[in-house]
């Protein structure tokens, strides 16, 4: 039974009952930090994924590139633009990665191994070369509208701008049409 002057005189709060309730906003406090990581994840799991198919087509570019420098096939000026490509398509892994990352994600790994099939000339290399090129800015063109993050989005721009480049310069190569628009 409570009286007026129970509510005026309030019973005194034990050490235990301090420690408890400091304990409990100790424990809120550190569960509301942790959940802006946890929603980012699941908020841009999309995204992340995205990304994630994206970093494999880098891993994969990057294979092939190796492949044709090893190749010995190409000339000199062939093998400078392979060798300027690859060093775009890594500055795109590690960018990827790193979003992945930052965004609470797991980067996928490069394959062991990737069959490009049978190469036995200079031409085999640029049509390998423009093939996946060609599929990696569908690629990145059919999912940018995807993106939910606009600092993601903001970065996926360039690697797509690369990867237009990088097809219409083996499209030259290969006498293919230049002048064609992107397909939506």
């Amino acid at each position: 039974m409570s009286t007026k002057n129970d509510k005026a005189n309030p019973r005194p709060v034990s050490r235990r009952q301090v420690l408890q309730t400091g304990g409990l906003s100790v424990a809120a406090g550190v569960m509301a930090s942790a959940m802006p990581a946890a929603a980012k994840e699941a908020r841009f799991a999309g995204d992340l994924a995205i990304l994630n198919v994206a970093l494999g087509l880098e891993h994969q570019a990057i294979a092939a590139y190796d492949a044709g420098a090893k190749s010995k096939l190409l000339s000199a000026d062939q093998l400078k633009i392979a060798v300027s490509f690859q060093s775009d398509h890594k500055r795109h892994r590690d960018a990827l990665t790193g979003f992945i990352k930052r965004f609470g994600g797991t980067p996928v790994a490069p394959k062991s191994s990737y069959d490009f099939g049978t190469i036995t000339s200079a031409a085999d290399i640029v049509k390998l070369a423009q093939s996946l090129e060609d599929g990696a800015e569908a690629a990145y063109l059919a999912n940018a509208g995807k993106l939910e993050n606009r600092e993601i989005l903001n970065a996926a721009v360039p690697i797509l701008e690369d990867e237009v480049r990088h097809n219409t310069v083996f499209k030259q190569l290969l006498g293919m049409d230049v002048t064609e628009r992107l397909k939506y």
